[in-house]
């Protein structure tokens, strides 16, 4: 719901060379490996292999930044569509399944992607940050892995579908943290244009509004279900029917309602008195913020635990932070 600066992630991508220059090299040679297993290849499929990996030879599609992911996109165009027997085997399989094998994007996600964008910060969706990003996956689905045990993998949508562009599939700028949900919403749905990395991190186009009047019922009657939220987005076509959020947000009444009490609880006299009680404990003023509203409290955190923006805006609106 919120941007997040470029020069943090290309921060990231530099901490994570050592394996960025690794892994594409590997990649590389797979490549070249499968073009030569797979000389009968003509036309279409054999521009697009030859494209992709004359562009790998100059560039790290892992860590390209977001104007060469633009050109790639551009000159190299959505993979063809084409369906055979590849490396002479005998299943028949497809073009783009094989280049996302060879990019080992799967993979990825247990090994890399978790640790990577838990370091940049980004642990809850980004279309709704009402849940966490991690799904959890019997070890008997993943290659190499002992039967009866289960592990965390990162759930991620591609700003460029990987179904059209499965070489970019990899490519760090192109990846956004979502949730199972949001992630089976969006598909390929080319609509939403949201755009997750930017040059400078602007104020969120998406707000959640607090009815004033549906407040004072509340404070009146003490039953969530009097309380109104609007979501608001500005110059995002079709955000909310695709991630249905006020649909997700309509069962978080009851965290609105504990931010309401709070602000009564916690007005300016209490905060006072209970302030040195917190300095002592060598609590700043940012975490004592974070502590009385449950969660962070900042823009630029918003994306570090779900509900965070739901609660920093209801937060703001009632005073409490």
């Amino acid at each position: 719901m919120i941007s997040v600066n470029r020069r943090l992630v290309e921060a990231k991508i530099m901490e994570n060379q050592d394996y960025i220059k690794n892994d594409s090299a590997v990649i590389l040679e797979k490549l070249k490996a499968f073009k030569y297993k797979n000389r009968s290849l003509k036309h279409d499929p054999l521009i697009y292999l030859n494209k992709v990996i004359n562009e790998f030879e100059s560039t790290n599609f892992i860590s390209v930044s977001l104007i060469d992911l633009e050109r790639i996109k551009q000159d190299i165009g959505s993979v063809p569509n084409l369906k055979k027997k590849f490396n002479g085997r005998k299943k028949i399989t497809s073009f783009k399944d094989e280049i996302l094998s060879i990019l080992d994007y799967k993979n990825k996600r247990t090994v890399f992607y978790p640790k990577y964008f838990s370091d940049l910060g980004i642990k809850s969706c980004v279309y709704c940050n009402s849940q966490l990003t991690i799904v959890v996956t019997e070890k008997h689905q993943i290659k190499n892995s002992n039967p009866n045990e289960y592990i965390a993998k990162f759930q991620l949508d591609h700003y460029y579908p990987k179904d059209k562009y499965p070489h970019l599939s990899i490519s760090l700028f192109n990846l956004y943290p979502v949730c199972s949900s949001c992630n089976l919403a969006k598909s390929n749905n080319e609509n939403v244009d949201f755009k997750l990395y930017a040059d400078r991190v602007e104020e969120s186009k998406f707000f959640f509004e607090l009815d004033n009047k549906s407040k004072a019922l509340f404070l009146l009657s003490r039953n969530s279900s009097d309380l109104r939220i609007n979501f608001k987005n500005k110059f995002v076509e079709d955000y909310v029917d695709v991630f249905k959020i006020d649909e997700i947000y309509k069962t978080q009444y009851d965290i609105a309602e504990e931010i309401i009490l709070k602000s009564l609880i916690y007005n300016g006299s209490y905060r006072k008195s209970i302030v040195k009680e917190f300095l002592k404990h060598r609590v700043n003023d940012s975490l004592f913020k974070r502590f009385i509203l449950g969660n962070y409290t900042m823009d630029s955190e918003i994306h570090k635990r779900p509900n965070a923006k739901f609660m920093q805006d209801i937060g703001k609106q009632v005073g409490l932070i």
